[in-house]
């Protein structure tokens, strides 16, 4: 579904990004890219959306090869209709319109067969609050409801492969495992491929089949999320264990 290749990103055209990125996401599967701020993550996804001229940010070396077409030059829209959404950082719903409202914005990428209202829909089979909040302004709505909302526009553009950066951001617990259980269930039932961005690397590691670990725009480990979370400095640096104690 994705695969990057040497994949080198400079900002301002002196700060270096990424530096040899290299990965690769299978068809339905959920792939993790961990690491702690500034580490390269959200640029990463960026590059592969092409948002990072927007940030005075350019790739300058590798490969992003989406579908088995190189996309490297593509434009934004061009990657959305390509079968990739970007749920971004922060969630990005447009406050003032209304959840509806926000999922008809989505359809400009809409690449199914289905009806608009039959992709509406499923939408809210799958976020059945949202469905009581149809009319309401999605600036009211609380933050979790504001991330399945951005994960719904998603829905409604039928992709192959969907970016998710930090979902769990500024949620409580709770709404975090729920969230999760409902990407996990769309990645199951509709088996979209996902990248996943993820501070918090025990849930990612749960519902991930596969991460990366990025250091300061390097790959500094790759492996499946078994061997992942058996690592030594994955426990110590990530999931809190004190492993001399152990």
């Amino acid at each position: 579904m994705l695969e990057i290749k040497n994949l080198e990103v400079v900002y301002q055209g002196v700060i270096q990004a990424l530096a040899d990125i290299s990965l690769s996401v299978p068809e339905g599967k959920i792939v993790t890219l961990l690491g702690a701020n500034g580490a390269g993550k959200t640029t990463t996804l960026k590059a592969i959306s092409n948002f990072l001229p927007l940030e005075h940010g350019r790739v300058t070396q590798g490969s992003i090869t989406i579908g088995g077409k190189n996309m490297i030059k593509a434009p934004p829209h061009e990657i959305v209709r390509r079968g990739v959404f970007h749920v971004r950082e922060g969630r990005h719903v447009f406050s003032a319109l209304t959840v509806e409202e926000n999922l008809v914005a989505a359809t400009f990428a809409h690449r199914g067969k289905r009806s608009r209202k039959d992709a509406y829909e499923e939408v809210y089979s799958y976020f059945p609050i949202l469905s009581q909040r149809r009319n309401q302004h999605a600036g009211y709505l609380s933050g979790g409801e504001q991330q399945m909302l951005a994960i719904g526009r998603a829905l409604v553009a039928d992709p192959d492969l969907i970016l998710l950066d930090e979902p769990s951001l500024g949620l409580a617990p709770l709404i975090v495992a729920d969230i999760f259980e409902i990407i996990a269930r769309i990645n199951r039932e509709k088996k979209v491929s996902m990248l996943l961005v993820e501070q918090n690397a025990v849930i990612a590691l749960k519902y991930a089949s596969y991460g990366y670990v990025l250091e300061n725009g390097r790959t500094v480990l790759e492996g499946t999320t078994e061997d992942l979370s058996a690592n030594e400095d994955i426990q110590k640096y990530y999931l809190g264990v004190d492993t001399e104690a152990a």
